[in-house]
């Protein structure tokens, strides 16, 4: 690999070229600690003019992406058109024994950052170098690839709804989210103009996560037209506006079978089971120690703290107060802390 950082002198990504099979390593943690830092890829494709992008690693501890990109240069693909496979928390990754940290301690979600103004951290000048990118090479499409925080089925998530967009995650998978949340997401860049999508493969330790990836990104880089949903008879499930349940800052979770907490939440260990399922009153999900309203929030449509309008506390114990339908279930404590503990949306 060139360490030659290409473009700008303040590029904080290393460049390399067409890598060949034989330089990547005989497995996805061998082709991470060939990494040295945030990694730009760059594959010449059969058509010049035109160019598509991908990320993924914006969370270190998601592999399923960088096990497909592993798998598409160790199958020497080339692509189409030129591929930008742009691999930024290589850091994070690496920590022993690999893909264990979201982000390395103290520092910024990355895929919190692609908003202005940009920040001076770290994460901040990462995002401001992918957005830079971008904005040289003009792809036609950008893919952003994920593993979920939970065991989950896989789905896609955009903030712009039209044929384009479909047939991006039509190429992995049939559950589409539409989301009007913003907290400087990669995918919020979406427009017409650059279709940008978001791909949850799944948990990293589902083993239909790394399939559906591989399986994917080989579409993406050899399909002539990916804008189009000519090359799939897929109809896509959608789930319009979801809505966070986020943990106050003064509160802390755990997760059991019994309360654990003198002052605030435990999850049941095996609530991730509801991802994609539906939960209604008769649905324990754990216990709350103490105040409802002092220990969880959730925003309603308009903005309003509506906590009390979806879930109850009985007898110490949590319950949906509706008919719900849970994604995006976590059962690590500090994403649940940092990020949110689930998305959900209303019962039709």
């Amino acid at each position: 690999m060139s360490e030659q950082i290409e473009g700008a002198k303040s590029d904080p990504f290393h460049y390399w070229e067409n890598p060949e099979p034989n330089a990547i390593g005989s497995t996805p943690l061998e082709f991470l600690k060939a990494l040295s830092g945030p990694t730009h890829i760059h594959l010449q494709g059969k058509d010049r003019s035109r160019c598509r992008a991908a990320t993924t690693l914006l969370h270190g501890n998601e592999p399923s992406g960088l096990h497909a990109v592993w798998e598409t240069l160790r199958r020497g693909i080339q692509p189409v058109v030129d591929m930008h496979y742009l691999i930024p928390s290589v850091d994070a990754a690496k920590q022993a024994p690999g893909f264990i940290y979201r982000m390395l301690p103290h520092h910024k979600d990355l895929n919190r950052c692609f908003k202005l103004p940009y920040g001076d951290t770290e994460q901040d000048l990462l995002a401001q170098a992918i957005m830079q990118k971008l904005e040289k090479f003009k792809p036609e499409c950008v893919l952003d690839i994920h593993n979920t925080s939970g065991s989950s089925p896989s789905f896609g998530v955009t903030t712009f709804m039209d044929d384009k967009h479909d047939a991006l995650v039509s190429l992995f998978t049939h559950r589409m989210i539409v989301t009007d949340i913003s907290l400087g997401a990669l995918m919020e860049i979406s427009d017409a103009m650059m279709p940008t999508v978001t791909i949850e493969c799944g948990g990293s330790q589902d083993a239909e996560s790394n399939l559906m990836a591989v399986d994917g990104l080989i579409k993406y880089l050899t399909y002539e037209h990916v804008l189009s949903n000519k090359h799939t008879d897929m109809s896509l499930e959608f789930f319009h506006n979801p809505i966070r349940l986020e943990l106050l800052e003064s509160s802390d979770i755990a997760y059991g079978d019994h309360s654990l907490m003198e002052s605030g939440v435990t999850l049941l260990p095996d609530i991730e089971n509801h991802n994609f399922g539906y939960v209604d009153s008769g649905n324990r999900l754990g216990f709350i120690s103490g105040v409802l309203s002092e220990h969880l929030k959730v925003y309603g449509p308009s903005g309003e703290e509506a906590i009390e309008d979806y879930f109850e506390v009985k007898e110490g114990a949590l319950f949906p107060k509706r008919r719900l339908k849970f994604f995006m279930v976590t059962t690590n404590p500090e994403i649940a802390r940092k990020d949110c503990l689930l998305y959900l949306v209303l019962s039709d």
